[in-house]
């Protein structure tokens, strides 16, 4: 079963951010955000002995613009407050945008002439991640992420490749070294939501080699999010389904996804709370 959350220092290692930049014209032909904030925040139960950690992730924007990202960490231990936090910066130039976290990461995003990135180079602890990035063109004109291909060493290592031949069940086939997982992500035929809010699915924002790239799904340098709330998604082969159930405020922004994983007849449930404004 996928793990529901992560060891703090993976979650710290794998975030990638951006802030102070508010030059609107990287975004190319990019479709501005909305929003001025778009926070996410989740408890998180560990096993017995670990502290619960409350995990707090915050996008800014400007002119529709990513303009910053933090993640704080809160928990107690032994009855006292501790707060690990963190963040990430990002500089534009033309067809190009720099990454560089507080550990030194630096992911380096060549952008085509709509703002959208075609490539990534990673530096991290001495590793060298390289990326390709392809999209499907819908017929309104919007861009979804369509592939992302991750190399290391020169040798292909992990992939994701989204089929969106079905907007009701879409195809979803990642592969990470010698391991391969196809999974089927359903939209209701009929009633499906609108993603008014323009957040990304958080299956895909956490799924490998993707959560790697979190702030440029949530910047839009990988397309548009997804326009219909994915509400279930289907592994090939496995008896696990994950399902969506989400609430909104009257402006029909989300301000929780709780997500239920039935794994051989056992649930497994984590809640998301978003504040969008």
């Amino acid at each position: 079963m996928r793990k529901i959350v992560f060891a703090l220092s993976v979650v710290l290692t794998v975030m990638t951010a951006c802030e102070d930049n508010n030059d609107s014209t990287v975004n190319g032909n990019r479709s501005a955000v909305p929003f001025s904030k778009i926070q996410l925040s989740e408890k998180s139960a560990y096993e017995a002995g670990v502290p619960t950690v409350t995990t707090t992730q915050t996008y800014s924007y400007s002119q529709g613009q990513l303009t910053g990202f933090t993640i704080v960490q809160s928990y107690s231990v032994q009855g006292e407050p501790m707060c690990i936090e963190n963040a990430a910066s990002v500089t534009y130039s033309e067809h190009q945008a720099v990454v560089t976290d507080n550990f030194g990461n630096v992911s380096v995003y060549t952008l085509d002439d709509k703002g959208y990135a075609t490539s990534c180079t990673r530096q991290e602890n001495g590793t060298i991640r390289t990326y390709t990035f392809s999209y499907f063109t819908a017929p309104e004109g919007k861009y979804y992420l369509k592939n992302i291909t991750e190399s290391i060493n020169d040798g292909v290592y992990a992939s994701i490749d989204i089929d969106y031949g079905n907007y009701q069940a879409l195809r979803i086939r990642q592969k990470t070294d010698a391991y391969g997982q196809a999974y089927t992500a359903t939209t209701p035929a009929n009633d499906g939501i609108n993603n008014l809010s323009g957040v990304p699915c958080l299956f895909l924002a956490e799924l490998y080699p993707l959560s790697l790239h979190t702030a440029a799904l949530y910047g839009k340098f990988l397309g548009e999010p997804f326009p219909i709330l994915i509400d279930r998604i289907i592994p090939d082969g496995n008896k696990e389904v994950t399902n969506y159930i989400f609430s909104f405020d009257k402006r029909n922004l989300m301000t929780s996804c709780k997500e239920v994983i039935n794994s051989y007849g056992t649930d497994y449930t984590r809640t998301v709370s978003y504040v969008i404004e």
